[in-house]
């Protein structure tokens, strides 16, 4: 159980961390570890945002070379392809890192770029990339890269479905991973600050206020039911994503106006069911408006594609796939993979998030590169803020912070001084890649999620601690068993269970919504398996 907001008030910390998405959790951890009292806040539940709604891809780094025409690009922009190379060898080096350490929560699978006549990336520019990362990168886990330019069909089972057979001149295979899902290593980082000392406080919103005499700055705390305290930092690292203009422009110093630092960029996905010849691979191509597109294994027989890639201003907040978006996915899907015939009704859910990007007015679309802001300059001395953090990379991000806190505090007296602790990576709990699980193994997970892991809602359970409502929409007695598993530890009468229920499954139906309105509790047909 988190404290009470009374039994922290006026209390100080060394390191306050605003924002529970996977890169706050990971510093917050990292700081506690190295012996700094941290308080980590969140205003809603963790990996709430961009954390839990990302393509889920633990790339090479490969991607980063993906441009049209990319020796021009390049070429006229040496100070892209720096920045590229830059954060292709932060890529292998992450891929390096989850792969070897975190073996329950990634699974490997065979990525395939195929390369057209016509194609923007060419067969050599794929050679060349991929020899650039075994430069760049560690050498473990290989790359496995395989060129294969002739008998597609017999050397790649799902190759038939591909467009335009008489054009495709090669397709590239290397191995690649996907994250189980990310929500877990978010709530694990969590945990792990939290048994490191952390005092972590989920649905609990902070502003930041005026730097008192003894140089710590006041933190205004309001928990989600109207609770509220004081607190005081020494140093805030701002880790809010979508959220850091919003909470710099709520600071005392915010009043007169901040730098805006955040472009958001909308991204949508969709998942269906394919036939077995699918399983073990992942596609990867540029969609028919130039930017990176993707078919990625989930779980079982589900797949999912995407991204889009829109400007996004307001509030990311539940953003969901608009009908526009599903349909374009489905057109770039059925474009690369016209043998499948997809259709709504093969939509089984969709989701969209909004990126955290660096806001640059030369690049409208945002910079993706990793930056951390002193917001000194801003008159707000004490403030770090990170931007354009992807989820892969979060345990160096972690690091990087770390590496701040020490330079702007000093190394904390308490510091360990041993070898680093290995992180947490759940071994109990259910996984999304698991086949499946008796009722009893789901009751023990969903009460869990509530006495040990902080959960407060049906949405936290379903989603971001158990994954049970990522493998397919969950049916109303679903939900029910699970709602009445955990209404005794929330004290909810049979009214308020039946509203949480409710809850859930209209959030389910609009920010998970199915390709159509009658599929939201159906489990669909694998594509192909059974047609003729």
């Amino acid at each position: 159980m988190q404290p009470k907001l009374a039994n922290i008030d006026g209390s100080e910390w060394d390191v306050a961390v605003i924002g529970a998405g996977i890169n706050g959790a990971a510093t917050a951890r990292e700081l506690a570890m190295a012996g700094y009292s941290v308080l980590l806040c969140e205003k809603g539940d963790f990996a709430g945002g961009a954390s839990s709604r990302s393509s889920r891809l633990l790339h090479c780094g490969l991607r980063y070379f993906e441009t049209e025409a990319p020796v021009r690009a390049f070429g006229l922009h040496p100070g892209r392809f720096l920045q590229a190379l830059t954060m292709a060898r932060e890529g292998m080096e992450a891929r390096h890192e989850l792969a070897t350490t975190a073996r329950e929560g990634v699974r490997p699978f065979t990525m395939c770029f195929p390369v057209y006549t016509e194609s923007p990336i060419k067969t050599w520019h794929l050679d060349v990339g991929l020899r650039l990362l075994r430069q760049l990168g560690p050498s473990e886990p290989p790359l496995e890269y395989r060129k294969i330019t002739s008998d597609f069909e017999a050397k790649l089972p799902f190759a038939k479905d591909l467009r335009d057979h008489d054009r495709l001149r090669s397709i590239a295979t290397y191995r690649e991973y996907v994250f189980d899902w990310p929500e877990r290593f978010c709530v694990d980082a969590a945990l792990e600050a939290e048994a490191l000392g952390a005092t972590v406080l989920n649905f609990c919103g902070a502003r930041l206020g005026e730097l008192d005499a003894g140089g710590c700055r006041e933190i205004a705390l309001q928990g989600r039911d109207g609770s509220a305290g004081k607190v005081r930092a020494r140093l805030v690292f701002n880790m809010a994503g979508t959220w850091i203009d919003a909470v710099n422009a709520g600071s005392a110093e915010g009043a007169t106006g901040t730098r805006r630092l955040v472009q958001g960029t909308k991204g949508s996905h969709i998942m269906a069911r394919l036939p077995n010849t699918y399983r073990g691979y992942g596609i990867a191509t540029m969609h028919r408006k130039g930017m990176p597109f993707y078919c990625l294994p989930s779980h079982e027989d589900f797949f999912y594609f995407g991204p889009t890639e829109t400007l996004f201003e307001g509030d990311a907040s539940d953003v969901s796939a608009t009908d526009e978006e599903i349909d374009f996915l489905l057109g770039e899907a059925n474009f690369l993979l016209p043998g499948l015939r997809l259709g709504r009704e093969d939509v089984a859910l969709s989701w969209a998030g909004v990126r955290p990007l660096t806001f640059d007015r030369d690049l409208p679309m945002g910079r993706r590169s990793r930056q951390i802001h002193d917001l000194a300059s801003e008159g707000m001395p004490g403030v770090f803020a990170m931007t354009a953090g992807p989820v892969m990379s979060h345990r160096s991000a972690a690091r990087q912070l770390r590496k701040r806190a020490e330079t702007a505090l000093g190394k904390a007296p308490q510091a360990n001084n041993g070898e680093p602790k290995s992180w947490r990576v759940s071994k109990n709990t259910l996984r999304l890649s698991d086949p499946g699980m008796s009722g009893n193994v789901r009751r023990a997970a969903v009460r869990r999620a509530v006495t040990q892991e902080h959960a407060q809602d049906l949405k936290g359970i379903l989603y971001t601690r158990t994954a049970l409502a990522w493998r397919r929409h969950l049916a109303r007695n679903e939900v029910e068993d699970a709602a009445a598993s955990v209404s005794d530890l929330f004290d909810w009468t049979p009214e308020q269970t039946a509203e949480e229920v409710d809850r859930f499954l209209a959030y389910q139906n609009t920010v998970f919504r199915a390709g159509t309105p009658d599929r939201s509790s159906a489990m669909p047909t694998p594509k192909g398996d059974t047609q003729p």
